[in-house]
Parts: C-alpha cells; structure tokens; sequence
C-alpha cells in the first residue's frame, strides 16, 4: 500500500472506483488478438509472469490462465453503450487481454470475446453471486471471474464463447501458480492497493514507473499482500480503516505487513526474471516526491526499504536458474 494517498483511498474505495470506471474508454480493435486496452496488456502480462514464476513462494496454488477480464457493469452509460455495441459485453464476461504464451493464449482466446457459459452453465450474471467483499460495480464480473476459477480446480474447463456474433467452443486449462487478479484504474492518483482477491493500480502509479522491471515492483508488492492475507489479519485484529490505522499499535501491525509485503514482493520479482534491485531507485523516487510529515506513518522508511529489497536479494540464491524475458520465452509449468 503506498501511504496516505492510498489511506485517502481506502477511505472512499467504493465511491473513487466507481468514478475511475467511469473514466474515458480507450477501447480499440484488438492488436494480434490479445488486448483491447494497451495498459490493461501491460499489467496483466507482468502480473502473469509474477504469479507464474513465483508459484514456489505460494502456499496454495491457484489456477492461472492469463487472462484479464471486464463486463458491461464496469462502464458508465455512454461507454457501457460503445462496449454493447462493439463487444455484445452485456451477453457475459468479456476477454480485455490474452497474455502471450498463456494457457488462455494456447486455447485460442482472443481480446473481445465473450464468455457465455462454463461446463454448460451460463455464465454467472447476479451481483449476489459474487464474493464477500466485491466492489458493488464490479460484483457481477468478479461472481463470473470466481465461477471461471472455481471450475478450473477441477481441470479443464469447456467454454461457450461469443466471437463476432457466433458461438464457439473453447477448452480452457491452466498452470498453477500464485492468485492473481488484477484491474487497472482510470485515476490521476498514484496509487497501488490490494483487497484480499484484487490488486488494483492506477494509470497514475503505472505511468510513475519508468520501466517494466519497476511496474513488477509495484504489482508484486500488492500481489504479496493478497497471498499473505493482510486484508483479513488486520480485520481479525480489529485494525480499523482510516485515519485511525497511523496511530500505535494500529501503525506497528500495519507496518509489519507492508515491511512482509516487500520481502516476498521482491522474491517474486527475483522469481520472475525482472530486475528487482530496480526497487531501490523506484522507492527513492517515490519518496522523494510524495514523502511528507505524516506519510509511511504505517509504512517503512525509505531506509528501512532499501536495507529489506538488499537483505532479500541477498538471501536468494543468485545462482538459481531465472527465466529470460525475450520474446517467445515460454513459462516453466
């Protein structure tokens, strides 16, 4: 989590999505069949990569596909109508990208198709459905995600899929790795965050990153929040949200989980071929233009983080054998 910008967020996390989904829609044909949205590519791909590569770190694996998805719900009127028109995304779960060497890419998915069923069900289209704590405006997309999910711990999956106004079959399977779910927000705030399921970034904080091996950085941080389970530890230790998370011991806990978050962050950098020692310049960055009095009160100092990203790198095996990150290299499974 990235301090009071991100305390200011949480604090009107429903209300401020709503408002970033509401945004301008940078919808586009689909480049080689993978993506609508550049950006949206570009963190589902890191994203994939980091839960892919960094499965060792996982204690429970999860099925990873690498696809990223969006649904009508999302999108204010006049886009929801653009989306309607051009993708028919009222009729399921619409495919926003295919990460290249996917299992979602082995299928033969493609950016801008439909999902209409899974194993002959429809696909799940009522916001009760959804998972405790679903963002209201996404709750039908994150119902149809956990229905996707739920039926690949099974194995393979056979889909009915929408594509340019025809129905297809489509069988699904997945590699194990780490959870990974993962939306990109239309905000001018430079902001990071994870609920528990979801890791949310701004376009703000994206374009803040100056490289991919930086934008890893930023992803895996929150990822790791999610796989530790830091949303549900500071609810079972009644850490309020708010103003009230800076103060005593409130701050300590929270602050024990953004310094574990770092830790296992730059594991799954280090795991994913990305150059995790581009932490440190990233972070100095960082603070250096939004550090202030009353910033990181739960978080740890620029000193403290630089010394946990050289403590983690040097207790990793150096010599372990890292996945190239040219074209065409195929993930390990």
């Amino acid at each position: 989590m990235f301090g009071r910008r991100m305390r200011a967020l949480k604090l009107a996390s429903l209300t401020l999505l709503a408002l970033i989904l509401a945004g301008p829609i940078f919808a586009a044909p689909p480049a080689e069949g993978t993506f609508l949205r550049t950006a949206d590519h570009r963190v589902g791909e890191i994203a994939y990569r980091l839960a892919l590569k960094g499965k060792a770190f996982c204690p429970v694996p999860h099925p990873v596909t690498g696809l990223m998805f969006h649904h009508a719900d999302e999108y204010e009127s006049d886009g929801r109508a653009v989306m309607v028109e051009r993708y028919a995304l009222d009729r399921g779960l619409g495919v926003l990208s295919v990460a290249a060497s996917s299992p979602g890419a082995e299928a033969g998915l493609r950016a801008g198709d439909v999902i209409l069923s899974v194993d002959g069900q429809p696909i799940r289209r009522d916001a009760a459905l959804a998972p405790v704590g679903a963002t209201p405006r996404r709750a039908v997309l994150e119902a149809a995600e956990a229905q996707i999910e739920e039926a690949l711990k099974a194995g393979a999956v056979e889909l009915s899929v929408l594509r340019q106004g025809a129905t297809i079959p489509i069988r699904l399977t997945s590699w194990p790795g780490c959870p990974v779910r993962i939306r990109l927000a239309r905000s001018d705030q430079t902001n990071a965050f994870a609920n528990g399921r979801y890791v949310t970034l701004t376009t703000a904080v994206l374009d803040f990153a100056r490289s991919d091996d930086e934008a890893a950085v930023i992803i895996a941080h929150e990822l790791a929040h999610n796989i530790l389970a830091h949303p549900a530890r500071l609810d079972e230790q009644n850490v309020p949200r708010g103003l009230l998370r800076g103060f005593g011991a409130n701050a300590d806990k929270v602050r024990a989980t953004e310094e574990e978050a770092d830790r296992l962050g730059i594991s799954l950098v280090w795991a994913a071929g990305y150059d995790a020692s581009a932490a440190i310049p990233f972070w100095r960055r960082f603070y250096e233009r939004f550090d202030g009095p009353q910033l990181f009160r739960t978080h740890p100092t620029l000193k403290g983080r630089e010394r946990i990203i050289a403590e983690t790198l040097a207790g990793l095996d150096q010599g372990a054998q890292r996945p190239e990150l040219g074209k065409g290299a195929l993930p390990d499974r």
